[in-house]
């Protein structure tokens, strides 16, 4: 094994801490983001709290970071990275082709975390987590797209 790392046969498996820090990249940070917005959006809609109209607005702003979500995973299936895996060093590749698995199996894989979002997060947890103690490194996400995250 080069570099102390698993390997698949189509290149050494990513390291839990560089799914990490794609990972915030490409989730974590945009609702960050959505919650300073929606912060600043309460305030200045002013201390007697939203009308219908600022909820529907502050709902609409939250679905944002669900739509970059599907967005990422289009980029990662067409082409091998997101975002956050282009930052990374990271390629999401077909556990049997070692190609990209296509931008609609992506979309696909990134769809377990709209459930995570809106609920208590319990799966995105698991989720992100699944790679410390699997033999392939991969993510449940991964599991259902038949894909690999490798280096590179």
């Amino acid at each position: 094994m080069s570099g102390g790392g698993a390997m698949s046969p189509h290149g050494q498996l990513a390291e839990w801490q560089d799914r990490l820090v794609s990972g915030l990249i490409d989730f974590v940070a945009p609702f960050v983001v959505v919650s300073i917005i929606n912060f600043l959006l309460g305030v200045g809609l002013g201390a007697g709290g939203f009308d219908v109209g600022g909820w529907f607005l502050s709902l609409a702003i939250w679905l944002l970071p669900l739509a970059w979500t599907l967005y990422q995973g289009h980029l990662a299936g067409s082409t091998g990275q997101s975002m956050g895996m282009k930052q990374s060093g990271l390629r999401l590749v077909g556990e049997q082709t070692g190609q990209p698995i296509g931008s609609q199996q992506g979309i696909v894989r990134n769809l377990l975390f709209i459930p995570g979002y809106l609920c208590c997060g319990l799966l995105v947890v698991i989720d992100s987590l699944f790679p410390l103690w699997d033999p392939k490194k991969q993510t449940l996400r991964d599991k259902i797209a038949k894909s690999v995250v490798v280096k590179g």
